[in-house]
C-alpha cells in the first residue's frame, strides 16, 4: 500500500505532452499507450512496478527513464472536411524515495514532441477545424510533478501533489502555456484482493475553464495470473503469463491540449484540444529487473479537435472518425 498512492500519481501525473494524461498539456494525463501525452503512462507503469522498485530499497534513490513512440494512422473528418493523423515521442524521468518509516516521494519530469499530419480536404473552409488543424506546427509537451504518499494506518494510506504541465505549438508564448495542477486522494485496502480509493484532481486549462475531477482507484487481484486496476479515466485488465511477460487490454479518456502560435487568422494565441478514447490490446516483456519493453496496437474511438481564441470561445470544433494507432515503449530502471 506504501507505494500505491505514489505510482498511481506518478503514472497519472507524469504526464507526456500528454501531450496526454497530463503532461504536456493533456487535460487528464490518463497513462494510455494511445496517448501522445506521456511515456510514463503507459502500461509498463503499474503500482505493483513501483512497488517492487522500492519496497527492499530501504532509503535508496530508485529511478526510471522511459522512451515511447505513438504512430496514429490516419482517420477522416466527420464531415469529410480532411483527414488526421500523428506521431509523437515522449522521454520521461522519474525518481522516487522512500521517506521515514512508510512515506514516498516522487518526482517526474515528461518531455513530448507531437507532429501532426492534417490535410484539409476540397469541401473544408476556412476556419474550420480541418484548415486551421493542417497549418499546425510540431507541438511540444512538457510536465514536472511531485507527489508524497503516505500510510494512515495499516489498511490506508493518503497522498497528494501537484507541478506545472506545458503544450505549446513551435514559436508560441511558452508563459501562456503553463497550466497548474493539484490532487489528493487516499487508498483503502478492503481484503488481501480489493483496493479502493478515491481522489480529486484540480487543473487550470489555459484558456477553457478550470478542470475539477474526481480520480477513482481500484485494483483488483481476481488470482495469481488475473487483475483488474483503474488506469486514470479508465481501466486495465491484465494477464500475468509468466513472471517476464504480462498483456491485456486498456481503455481510458485522454485529452492533450496546447496553445497555439500567432500564425492562425481564426485562432491566433489561441488554444487546441485533441480529445479520444484510446482502447488497446498490449504485451510487456520485462527481460530483467531493470528493462522493460511494452507494444500496443489499437483504436481511438470518439475523436474530437475542438479550436478556442484566447477568450475561450469556441473557433471550431469537429469529430473524427476511428484511428488505429500503436506504440513502441522502453523503460530503464536504476
Amino acid at each position: 500500500m506504501k507505494s500505491h498512492a505514489a505510482l498511481f500519481l506518478t503514472a497519472l501525473l507524469a504526464v507526456s505532452g500528454s501531450a496526454t494524461g497530463f503532461a504536456s498539456g493533456s487535460d487528464l494525463d490518463t497513462s494510455s499507450a494511445a496517448q501522445p501525452e506521456t511515456a510514463s503512462e503507459n502500461p509498463d507503469s503499474s503500482p505493483k512496478d513501483v512497488k517492487d522498485a522500492g519496497e527492499n530499497e530501504d532509503h535508496k534513490v530508485t529511478v526510471s527513464v522511459t522512451a515511447q513512440g505513438t504512430f496514429v494512422d490516419e482517420s477522416d473528418f466527420d464531415s469529410d472536411i480532411g483527414t488526421f493523423k500523428y506521431t509523437a515521442f515522449n522521454l520521461g524521468l522519474n525518481a522516487n524515495r522512500r521517506i521515514g518509516d512508510s512515506g514516498r516521494f516522487s518526482v517526474s519530469f515528461d518531455a513530448g514532441l507531437i507532429n501532426y499530419d492534417i490535410e484539409a480536404s476540397p469541401t473544408a473552409i476556412a476556419g474550420d477545424a480541418a484548415s486551421i488543424g493542417a497549418e499546425f506546427d510540431d507541438v511540444t509537451t512538457l510536465s514536472l510533478t511531485g507527489i508524497y504518499a503516505d500510510q494512515y494506518n495499516d489498511s490506508s494510506s493518503w497522498y497528494i501533489g501537484g507541478g506545472v504541465v506545458s503544450g505549446s505549438e513551435d514559436d508560441a508564448d511558452f508563459g501562456d502555456s503553463i497550466d497548474g495542477v493539484v490532487l489528493g486522494g487516499f487508498i483503502h485496502k478492503v481484503n488481501d484482493k480489493l483496493d479502493l480509493g478515491l481522489g480529486l484532481l484540480v487543473r487550470s486549462r489555459l484558456d477553457d475553464d478550470v478542470l475539477i475531477v474526481p480520480v477513482p482507484h481500484i485494483t483488483y487481484t481476481i488470482n495469481e495470473f488475473w487483475s483488474i486496476e483503474s488506469k486514470g479515466a479508465g481501466l486495465k485488465i491484465n494477464y500475468k503469463a509468466s513472471d517476464s511477460l504480462n498483456y491485456g487490454v486498456t481503455g481510458e479518456y485522454a485529452s492533450t491540449t496546447f496553445r497555439l502560435n500567432d500564425s492562425h487568422s481564426f485562432a491566433s494565441d489561441g488554444m487546441a484540444t485533441h480529445r479520444r478514447i484510446p482502447v488497446a490490446f498490449y504485451a510487456q516483456y520485462k527481460a530483467n529487473e531493470k528493462v522493460a519493453i511494452t507494444g500496443t496496437i489499437g483504436a481511438q474511438f470518439e475523436g474530437e479537435l475542438e479550436i478556442l481564441n484566447t477568450s475561450g470561445n469556441e473557433v471550431a470544433s469537429q469529430d473524427l472518425e476511428t484511428g488505429i494507432f500503436g506504440t513502441v515503449s522502453i523503460r530503464f530502471r536504476f
